[in-house]
């Protein structure tokens, strides 16, 4: 981000990451505090690094590809620099930002998530935001330069990208009736794991269509109404495995699986290891 602006009313702080920063956390690449005096654009694409910035006061826009949100004070936007972007001032009300740019590995994951999820890339959170709060923290801890800031800025940005992906806003969400009966499905779900179900049968007894469930449900609970299953029974097994004495091929049973085969093959793409290694392990053995 550039532009004129008194220094007074600006701060920023570009950071090079350590070699374990790289590889292990979620890092700063720059943060900061901008007061524009006059309107300012900024483009960028192909960057790699991760953007969320806060309207302090003022106005302006951004664009990404071809869609163009106006801002105001209070909107929050957070964009993946890898995508086209720009993001201008207004000349009669320049804005005030508070911005930071980070990266790290587990930011393709989030993003992923945050794009699967269908989540909007510009919202506008009741005051106070608590993502304000946490990008003010970062900027104490980049004006520190503490030996420690590394670890403690992973913290917080793991916080800030939870945040993102699980902010809702104060507004109904979308479609409050489909939300309810995605919850009854899971619960169905939880309770049923065991039994033979088909997607038909399912989406016939909550009287919904097949692919509308199916696509709903990943975008709800981050997995497929399989996978779901499937996760709710290897649980199940890694409970019987620890505190029972049940052999193998009745714990796959009763949990909805009749080929021992191929319930180990399912277990040991889940686990890593083999149900077997799994009880050995877990029991100390």
């Amino acid at each position: 981000m550039s532009g004129s602006f008194p220094a007074a009313q600006t701060c920023r702080y570009i950071h090079t990451p350590s070699a374990f920063a790289r590889q292990h956390l979620l890092y700063i690449q720059e943060a900061g505090r901008l007061k524009s005096r006059d309107r300012h654009i900024s483009r960028r694409s192909h960057l790699d690094s991760y953007l969320f910035f806060i309207v302090l006061s003022g106005k302006g826009t951004v664009t990404i590809r071809e869609n163009r949100w106006t801002l105001g004070p209070g909107d929050h936007v957070f964009l993946d620099c890898r995508t086209p972007y720009s993001h201008e001032s207004s000349e009669e009300e320049p804005w005030e930002l508070l911005w930071v740019h980070f990266h790290g590995n587990a930011m393709d994951g989030y993003a992923s998530y945050f794009v699967g999820h269908q989540l909007p890339p510009v919202f506008h959170p009741d005051a106070p935001s608590p993502f304000q709060s946490l990008l003010e923290q970062i900027l104490t801890l980049e004006q520190a330069r503490a030996g420690s800031r590394e670890l403690l800025e992973n913290e917080l940005l793991h916080r800030l990208a939870t945040g993102l992906l699980t902010y809702q806003g104060s507004a109904p969400s979308r479609e409050d009736s489909l939300t309810a009966k995605l919850q009854e499905i899971r619960l169905y779900l939880d309770e049923h794991y065991a039994s033979r179900l088909s997607l038909d049968e399912l989406a016939g007894q909550f009287y919904i269509s097949k692919y509308h469930m199916s696509r709903e449900f990943k975008k709800a609970f981050g997995i497929t109404v399989g996978g779901y299953v499937t996760s709710q029974r290897i649980t199940k097994a890694k409970e019987m495995l620890r505190f029972t004495d049940l052999q193998i091929e009745a714990i796959a049973r009763s949990c909805g699986i009749d080929d021992n085969s191929y319930f180990n093959k399912v277990f040991q793409k889940a686990e890593g290891i083999t149900a077997r290694e799994y009880r050995r392990k877990w029991r100390g053995q």
